[in-house]
């Protein structure tokens, strides 16, 4: 296989400090070159997606710790007390903060 090498000159004076017929070379990724597909396909790596229990693109243990995350806007903040008793922090339909064990909570909703 040869290698072909594309000499451009600059058509005039330009932002990218050219002047007017300064040669140039274009500088192209692999992927964009017809006729390297499986070239590139042998030394890429390919990842499946990740689930809490298999490893993908990013590890297991990432994704599981991803899946634990709440869009906005939160009903609840968990917090743990320094027993390890965990409080769930609220508000009410006037907006003042309510703290409930998280006990109370699984039992009441």
């Amino acid at each position: 296989m040869s290698t072909k090498i594309i000499q451009l000159r600059a058509r005039g004076n330009n932002d990218f400090g050219l002047t007017e017929g300064e040669p140039y070379y274009p500088k192209v990724g692999a992927d964009s070159v017809v006729g390297l597909e499986s070239e590139i396909d042998k030394r890429v790596p390919k990842y499946d997606l990740a689930t809490p229990i298999a490893d993908g693109l990013i590890s297991k243990e990432d994704k599981a710790k991803l899946d634990k995350l709440q869009v906005e806007p939160f009903e609840g903040l968990k917090f743990k007390s320094p027993d390890g008793s965990i409080f769930v922090l609220s508000v009410d339909n006037e907006g003042k903060p309510v703290f409930t064990k998280e006990a109370e909570v699984d039992n009441n909703g």
